[in-house]
């Protein structure tokens, strides 16, 4: 577990039982910024060396693989830092080759999900562009502000070098309670296979079978004069809904799973094949040097 902004001090104590436990404070020793990661007892790692800057705090450990030894860190950047790309290259370069280094960058910039480009968004593209790094994230808000002034946005996401974003899985979890969405990644040493969310309908669904089972089952003599009738109405009418979709709905073929693709690559996939189609149409020296970078950008990943 990558968890940033702890706010710990050496003061802090903090066990979970069966978890070891490791952790980077501000530099200044107050109680703000900081990382941490949480291990397994029952995985054996090894502590790095602490990165511990004003404009960037991260915990770092190493953990062998069935195929390699990989770097995880979490990471934390404050949002009054304005980070350039040598910044972020000299807290990577610790990392070494092959690294996955999740948490709050406070860093925007559409190629990973947020609603917006900043200076130090463009800076970490940039950089990650030159080095050849890959993003995982949810591509949904990460950042829930409680001013109603201030939108949703993505803050939190992973950087991995060295291992393909094919291989992975991310997903969030909204199972907690704070401002925070975490996000949970899953890396196989395979292609991932997603299996598709289920659905009460599809294309064949007739709907007018679907409107008359609701019809013949509802009972307009329900009564709803307590909050425990109103309850055990909406359960009843639940269960009427779900039954008619079954039943309007014919069999499908089982699912076959998936390659989870990142989203990145399909749209970097989409704008080739595009630039292509317009360059076949034309054959105009402008239109094949767009066709030539978009197929470039997308053999990069």
């Amino acid at each position: 577990m990558l968890v940033s902004e702890t706010h710990f001090t050496t003061k802090s104590y903090f066990s979970i039982p069966g978890y070891s436990f490791c952790h980077t404070n501000h530099s200044d020793d107050k109680a703000h910024g900081g990382t941490t990661i949480l291990i397994r007892s029952t995985i054996t790692y090894s502590e790095q060396m602490q990165y511990a800057k004003l404009e960037l705090q991260a915990t770092i450990i190493q953990v062998k693989g069935q195929q390699r030894t990989i770097k995880i860190a979490s990471v934390y950047c404050p949002p009054k830092y304005n980070l350039k790309a040598p910044q972020f290259n000299s807290f990577f370069q610790t990392l070494g080759s092959c690294f996955v280094a999740g948490g709050d960058y406070n860093n925007k910039r559409t190629l990973w999900g947020s609603r917006l480009v900043t200076n130090k968004g463009r800076e970490l593209a940039s950089l990650s562009h030159t080095n050849n790094y890959s993003f995982l994230s949810t591509g949904t808000p990460t950042y829930w502000p409680t001013d109603p002034n201030k939108l949703p946005d993505l803050l939190d996401f992973f950087i991995t070098s060295k291992m393909s974003p094919s291989n992975a899985d991310i997903q969030p979890s909204y199972d907690l309670s704070s401002d925070k969405t975490p996000i949970i990644t899953t890396i196989s040493t395979t292609i991932t296979k997603r299996k598709p969310k289920p659905r009460l309908h599809n294309a064949h669904t007739n709907w007018q079978t679907y409107k008359t089972e609701i019809c013949n089952r509802v009972n307009c003599d329900w009564k709803l004069k307590s909050c425990e009738d109103l309850e055990i109405a909406t359960t009843r009418f639940t269960h009427i809904l779900q039954k008619a979709a079954v039943l309007a709905t014919p069999e499908r073929k089982p699912y076959v799973p998936v390659n989870n693709i990142p989203s990145t690559i399909k749209r970097l996939v989409a704008l080739k094949r595009k630039a292509k189609a317009t360059w076949q149409k034309t054959h105009a020296p402008d239109d094949r040097r767009i066709f030539n970078n978009a197929s470039t950008s997308s053999k990069l990943y």
